[in-house]
């Protein structure tokens, strides 16, 4: 039988027997979503969280032969909160009891947990004091632990089996893949919700800096980031039902509340699909460092028509004020 043309799909993500993958937060919604790609592919998958019947679920039911195929890996159910240096280390240790390396970690844990109970319409007072009146433990200390830190310790405790993933049978660079989110490259609050938008823009930039960092020679792992829009998860839609499923969600109430925010070409949340060809891409091709992919619909878009309009009012008053002539690109 004939080779597949290298430029055809089945050559460009081809299978991933023999890897070893891990997910936090995988056990629901965009994370479960992630470990059944990887594992229908062919990888071993070690899906984490602090809810150990969800994760027991989610591995018998996404796991078993029938659903991932003959082609397929495993997906294993291993109890890790990812907001503790014990929980991280004990996760570690029972994975390198079992493997020889890691080829990907998916860092996907995140949480929300609350927004300010005003707007700035409501006027200094009202606002200033809703500002105020947030948790700074319980909302932005909690958000950014799980958002944003729990990144750096988690990635820390697995890259010595990362950097062993080159030496593998599958002779592939350890891929670090961080789910961050568009929220952390906006400058909408998106109703408030500074503490969530502040800890995912944090987590963007540990991202950039543990890309060049762990580039150097010495460990050569690859970083990357993807900053997700709205897809289907506990965090945007509700709790799942028994079945580790996401309910399904008001498309038109979802298309209403993206327009109020000036998303105009924003449909619909993210499919299943949409995520998983990006994921394969982050996995699997070895010439993407640093880079943060954007998966959102076109949401984005709203920041970049807001700059575009404001480089305009600025080189409109430019050309008033000095009588010199400007050129605008779009």
């Amino acid at each position: 039988m004939a080779s597949p043309h290298p430029l055809s799909a089945s050559s460009l993500f081809s299978s991933l027997k023999g890897w070893v993958a891990v997910v936090t937060g995988g056990g629901t919604g965009v994370g479960l979503v992630i470990a059944q790609t990887l594992a229908v592919n062919g990888a071993k998958v070690y899906i984490t969280g602090r809810r150990a019947d969800v994760l027991e679920t989610s591995a018998r039911l996404y796991g078993s032969p029938d659903r991932l195929g003959p082609q397929g890996g495993s997906i294993v159910p291993l109890v890790m909160d990812v907001t503790s240096k014990e929980s991280i280390r004990k996760a570690v240790d029972e994975i390198a009891q079992k493997e020889t390396c890691v080829n990907i970690l998916v860092n996907n844990a995140g949480t929300w947990l609350g927004r300010t109970l005003a707007r700035p319409t409501d006027g200094p007072e009202v606002f200033g004091k809703a500002m105020f009146d947030e948790e700074m433990e319980g909302n932005w200390q909690k958000t950014f632990h799980t958002n944003s830190t729990s990144i750096f310790f988690v990635t820390a405790a697995f890259l010595p089996l990362l950097a062993k993933s080159e030496a593998s049978p599958t002779g592939k660079i350890g891929s670090v893949i961080n789910n961050t989110s568009i929220s952390g490259s906006l400058r909408m609050s998106q109703n408030c919700q500074f503490s969530y938008n502040a800890s995912k823009a944090a987590a963007n930039h540990i991202t950039r800096q543990m890309a060049l960092e762990l580039s150097q020679d010495a460990i050569k792992v690859r970083v990357n980031g993807l900053a997700l829009g709205y897809f289907p998860s506990e965090l945007t839609v509700g709790p799942s039902n028994a079945e580790n499923e996401i309910p399904p969600y008001d498309v038109e109430k979802f298309r209403e509340g993206a327009a109020a925010m000036g998303a105009r070409t924003v449909k619909r949340m993210g499919a299943p699909e949409e995520l998983a060809s990006v994921i394969l891409t982050l996995a699997t091709n070895d010439f993407l460092w640093g880079s943060i992919i954007p998966l959102d619909g076109g949401f984005s878009l709203t920041g970049t028509i807001i700059l575009n309009e404001s480089i305009k009012m600025a080189m409109t008053i430019l050309i008033d004020v000095t009588g010199m002539r400007c050129f605008y690109i779009e």
